[in-house]
């Protein structure tokens, strides 16, 4: 099973949420993630697979659930800003 690795938009994408805020939540370890780089400015990347676990682990009702795949969430920013 491959693993694909994100960046922070497109993991934003699958979680339904602001990529801003996303980060903050890599920052504080809320969210799982991996920093590129040093210092303040760093690079997060974040595996598919542990994303939708997070999710799934969590089990809170939510309004929207999570993309269940990168390809849906690109399709479904393609309606929202077609």
């Amino acid at each position: 099973m491959p693993h694909h690795l994100l960046d922070a938009q497109e993991a934003a994408q699958i979680l339904r949420m602001d990529r801003r805020t996303l980060i903050g939540w890599a920052r504080l370890g809320y969210v799982p993630a991996h920093p590129l780089g040093e210092g303040k400015r760093k690079l997060w990347r974040f595996l598919e697979h542990e994303l939708l676990e997070w999710v799934e682990a969590r089990g809170t009702e939510k309004k929207r659930p999570p993309a269940s795949t990168m390809r849906t969430a690109i399709g479904a920013h393609a309606r929202r800003t077609a």
